[in-house]
C-alpha cells in the first residue's frame, strides 16, 4: 500500500507531502485544481516519461518520493533479481533538472527507469476512463478467470513445465542446426583424419627418418668417403695404426731407460685404441650404407608424406600433427554423437509435449466450468453500478498450440444494453461502461489475490444518485482487503472516504501553486455540501452532506 508521497517543484505544486492510510481514501477539488498534476506526479515517480514542459522552473530540483508497505505483494525476487535491498518499507524516489535529467532510486540504491517502471506496476495500479488497456489483453482476462476458477497454482505448474519444454525445444533446434553444417564438414573431417592417422605419427621418428634420408641421397658420396678413410688407415706403408704400432714399438725399448718414455708409449697406445675403434665405426658406417631398393621407397615415402602433410596443414612438427589429429578425432566423435543426442531431446521434447497437453487439458477444463459462473457474477456486480442490462460473455477455444496461458484461447466479450450483441471490448463499450466493468472485476479479484494499490481516477464521471451510491459501497468493500484512492466529484463516492484529501489553488505572491490538505469534521462537511450546490452553500446542502457522512 502507498503510506506516504511527496512531490516538490513539479508543476503547479511546491511541495506537497501527504499520508495515505489503509482502507478508501477519496480526493476532491474543483476541475483544473491540480488532482490530475498529482496523478501525473505520482506516475512520473512510478517510471513515465517525464514531459519536461511541466518541470517547475526553479533553481531547485523536481523532488518525488513516496513510501509503500510492499510486506503482501510477494516482491522479494524482484529485489533479488535486480540485486536491490528488500524491505517490507519500500522508498522510491526520483529527481529532475530543469533540464528533464532524471535519477531514480530504490531504497536509496540508483536504478535505471525500466527497473522503476516494472517496480511501479507492481506497486499502483491506476483506473481511468482512458487506461482500460488491461480489459483488452489476454493476459489480463486469464488472470482474472484462473483466479476466479482457482487454477493459479496449476497454472503455476504448467507454466513451469511449458518454460522447461521451450528451453527443450529451443536446445533441440540448436542441435538441428548444428547436426545440418556437421553433415557437410563431417566427410572433409574424416579425409583428413584417415590422412593423418594412416601416417601412423605416434611411431614416426622424424629426425632418424631425416637422418636416412639425407644419407640415401648422398649415399654414394658417403660410401667413397668411408671406403677412402678406411683404406687410409689399413695402409700397410703409411696408414695411421701401422705407424703408431711401430712408434709403440720404439718407445718400448725406451720405457726402461726412462719413466717420461713410459707415458709416452701409454698415449700412443690410447692413440692405437681410439683409431682401431673409429676404423671399426667407419666400416660399421660402410654397412649401414647399404639399402635395399624397397627401403629407399619406403623412406622417401614417409618423407614426401611428412612434408606434405606439415605443408598441407601449415604445421612444423608431427606434435602439431598429432594435436590436430586428435582434434579433427574429437571432433567427428561429437558429430557422431549427435544424432543420439538429437534422439534423446526429440523424446524428451514428445515427452515434455505430452505432459503439457495434459495439464492444459486439465487447466482448460476447469476454467470451462468456471466462466459460467464468472459471467453471472460480473453481471451482478454490474448491476450494481448502474448496469443492469449489462453482462460479459467468456469465449474458450482451443488452439492446435500450447502457449504460456495452455491451449485456451479467451476472449471475452461485452454487451451494454438488453437484447445486444455481445461484442470485443473494445469495439462497444463507452469510457465510462469499461470503467465500471474493470470495477466490476476488479471487485471479484480483491477477494482472493493480493492486488496492489488500486487508484481509479474520475471512473465516476457521468453517473449520479443512486448508482454513484453503489459505486462508493464497492469501493469501500474492496478497501476492506486493498488499499483504494478514488479522484472523484461525486460526493456520495467522497463520503464513503476513510480519508478525505481535497487539492485547491491557491494564488501566492502573483504565482499560483496547488496545494493538498486532508479534511475532517466540520471541514469536511462544508467540502462535501460545496460538491452538493456549488460554491454557493446552501443549508439544504450542509443537511445532504451531513446525511452522507452519517453525521446526525
Amino acid at each position: 500500500m502507498l503510506c506516504r508521497l511527496e512531490v516538490s517543484n513539479y508543476a503547479l505544486i511546491e511541495n506537497v507531502d501527504l499520508t495515505f492510510e489503509k482502507g478508501f481514501t477519496v480526493i476532491t477539488g474543483e476541475t483544473g485544481a491540480g488532482k490530475s498534476i498529482l496523478l501525473k506526479a505520482l506516475n512520473l515517480l512510478l517510471g513515465d516519461r517525464a514531459d519536461t514542459t511541466v518541470l517547475k522552473q526553479s533553481a531547485n530540483k523536481c523532488f518525488l518520493e513516496a513510501t509503500f508497505d510492499i510486506a503482501k505483494l510477494n516482491l522479494q525476487d524482484f529485489f533479488t533479481e535486480n540485486e536491490l535491498d528488500f524491505d517490507k518499507h519500500c522508498i522510491v524516489r526520483r529527481e529532475f533538472t530543469s533540464a528533464g535529467k532524471s535519477r531514480c532510486f530504490i531504497n536509496d540504491t540508483p536504478v535505471q527507469v525500466n527497473v522503476l517502471k516494472e517496480l511501479g506496476d507492481k506497486l499502483i495500479s491506476i483506473h481511468s476512463q482512458h487506461q482500460t488497456l488491461a480489459l483488452f489483453e489476454s493476459d489480463f482476462q486469464f488472470d482474472v478467470l484462473d483466479n476466479f476458477a482457482g487454477t493459479e497454482n496449476l497454472l503455476l505448474d504448467y507454466q513451469k513445465k511449458f518454460k522447461e519444454f521451450k528451453l527443450t525445444q529451443q536446445k533441440l533446434n540448436q542441435l538441428q542446426a548444428e547436426e545440418a553444417q556437421n553433415r557437410k564438414e563431417r566427410d572433409y573431417k574424416l579425409f583428413l583424419f584417415s590422412e593423418l592417422e594412416q601416417a601412423n605419427l605416434d611411431k614416426l621418428d622424424v629426425e632418424k627418418l631425416q637422418s636416412t634420408h639425407a644419407k640415401i641421397q648422398h649415399a654414394e658420396k658417403i660410401a667413397t668417403t668411408l671406403q677412402n678413410a678406411n683404406d687410409l688407415l689399413e695402409n700397410e706403408k703409411i696408414g695411421p695404426i701401422d705407424s703408431v704400432r711401430n712408434l709403440i714399438l720404439f718407445f718400448d725399448e725406451l720405457k726402461n731407460v726412462d719413466s717420461k718414455f713410459n707415458e709416452i708409449q701409454s698415449r700412443l697406445l690410447s692413440i692405437k685404441v681410439e683409431l682401431e675403434d673409429l676404423q671399426s665405426d667407419i666400416q660399421n658406417e660402410m654397412e649401414s650404407i647399404e639399402f635395399s631398393e624397397e627401403e629407399i621407397l619406403t623412406v622417401k615415402e614417409k618423407m614426401d608424406l611428412f612434408n606434405a602433410l606439415v605443408y598441407k596443414h601449415n604445421l612444423n612438427s608431427v606434435a602439431d600433427l598429432i594435436v590436430l589429429r586428435d582434434q579433427l578425432s574429437n571432433e567427428i566423435n561429437a558429430i557422431e554423437s549427435v544424432e543420439k543426442q538429437l534422439a534423446d531431446l526429440e523424446k524428451s521434447v514428445k515427452k515434455q509435449e505430452q505432459d503439457l497437453i495434459k495439464l492444459a487439458n486439465e487447466l482448460s477444463k476447469k476454467r470451462l466450468a468456471k466462466t459460467s459462473d464468472l459471467e453471472k457474477e460480473v453481471a451482478n456486480l454490474l448491476s450494481n453500478v448502474g448496469m443492469s442490462d449489462a453482462a460479459i460473455q467468456i469465449d474458450l477455444n482451443q488452439n492446435k498450440e500450447l502457449s504460456i496461458h495452455g491451449i485456451d484461447q479467451i476472449d471475452i466479450k461485452f454487451k451494454t444494453n438488453r437484447g445486444g450483441q455481445f461484442l470485443t471490448i473494445k469495439k462497444i463499450a463507452s469510457g465510462g461502461e469499461l470503467s465500471r466493468l474493470m470495477l466490476a472485476i476488479l471487485s471479484i479479484l480483491s477477494k482472493t489475490k493480493n492486488l496492489p494499490t488500486l487508484i481509479f481516477d474520475e471512473i465516476d464521471t457521468g453517473v449520479s444518485g443512486e448508482v454513484a451510491s453503489k459505486m462508493a459501497a464497492e469501493f469501500l468493500r474492496i478497501s476492506k482487503k486493498i488499499q483504494v484512492v478514488s479522484i472523484t466529484h461525486l460526493p456520495q463516492i467522497a463520503a464513503k472516504g476513510m480519508t478525505h484529501l481535497h487539492v485547491s489553488k491557491q494564488t501566492k505572491a502573483n504565482k499560483t501553486i496547488t496545494q493538498v490538505k486532508s479534511v475532517a469534521g466540520d471541514e469536511r462537511v462544508l467540502e462535501l455540501a460545496k460538491m452538493i450546490s456549488g460554491e454557493k452553500i446552501t443549508d439544504a446542502a450542509k443537511e445532504n452532506a451531513m446525511n452522507l457522512l452519517n453525521i446526525s
